[in-house]
């Protein structure tokens, strides 16, 4: 008999105002973008901890999670996912099932249990690590 899966989240002691505290659990992922921005070499010697480098934007439909139905939208910035193995812009729709995010001072650190049907590995961890995010609510 196959083994159930436990899904448990964890955020830090004081989150961050952007972070959605009241959990995720089965939002849809309907779409991922990637997108580099052009390099500034005059606004990067200026403003180095300021400039944006890459986004990673996770479009959301909320409306079947079982706690937080606000957010439609989460933007990463200089961001790298940590997980070579899990391609997210190949998937079209996926399930958010849990996540825990560690605030490492200059960057913060999100993983994400993930449920794709579609696929073989039909659960897997997504682990993001990013300087700021952006969350769009309704």
């Amino acid at each position: 008999m196959p083994q159930k899966r436990s899904y448990s989240s964890s955020y830090p002691e004081n989150p961050p105002e952007w972070y959605w505290v009241r959990a995720l659990h089965d939002a849809c992922i309907v779409g991922v973008e990637m997108f580099e921005f052009p390099f500034d070499y005059d606004k990067f010697i200026k403003e180095k901890d300021k400039y944006n480098r890459n986004l990673l934007t996770l479009k959301i439909d909320a409306s079947s999670a079982m706690f937080d139905t606000s957010v439609r939208e989460i933007r990463f910035f200089n961001y790298k996912i940590l997980t070579d193995e899990i391609s997210l812009a190949e998937r079209k729709e996926f399930w958010w099932k849990a996540d825990r995010l560690v605030d490492q001072g200059d960057h913060y650190t999100l993983e994400i249990d993930l449920q794709d049907l579609r696929f073989d590995h039909k659960e897997f961890t997504c682990k993001i690590k990013f300087e700021r995010a952006e969350v769009d609510r309704k």
